[in-house]
């Protein structure tokens, strides 16, 4: 180097990769066994120990889609069924609306949940089974 330039110049394109759930499980299966350490884990991949990390956390508290902790998973619960349910009446009736009063003709069923805490979650019988999952376990909690 005659006049004390630099000729080679070296880059590297960092890509983001795709990880599918299998890979992401056995990552963070990988690192909980005895012995195993994040950073030794995520540096023997290649990826960011952050993310491992991450990942972990997310299979921890059931967040990871695709992913359902077992203590949160589906649970069957007595169900009674009942024809002509006894009706409260409210103070005030509900003045329906446009849109409601448009469906009246083409309404899907209602079913009525009474939670263990006595609360009762009146729902479209079209609900998707986890929307009243979660519904459910909120109310109840």
């Amino acid at each position: 180097m005659p006049d004390g330039r630099l000729d080679e110049v070296i880059s590297v394109v960092a890509r983001r990769r795709r990880w599918t759930l299998e890979q992401k499980l056995s990552l963070v299966e990988e690192v909980s066994r005895p012995g195993a350490s994040v950073a030794a884990v995520a540096d023997r991949h290649g990826m960011s120990r952050s993310l491992l990390f991450e990942w972990r956390r997310q299979v921890r508290e059931g967040t990871m889609p695709g992913v359902v902790r077992a203590d949160t998973a589906r649970k069957l619960v007595p169900i009674r069924i009942v024809d002509n349910p006894p009706r409260k009446e409210s103070a005030s009736p509900p003045v329906p609306s446009r849109r409601s009063a448009e469906r009246a003709g083409k309404s899907a069923a209602m079913v009525e949940v009474i939670l263990p805490n006595g609360r009762v979650l009146r729902v479209s019988e079209a609900i998707a089974p986890e929307v009243l999952g979660r519904l459910a376990a909120v109310l109840d909690g």
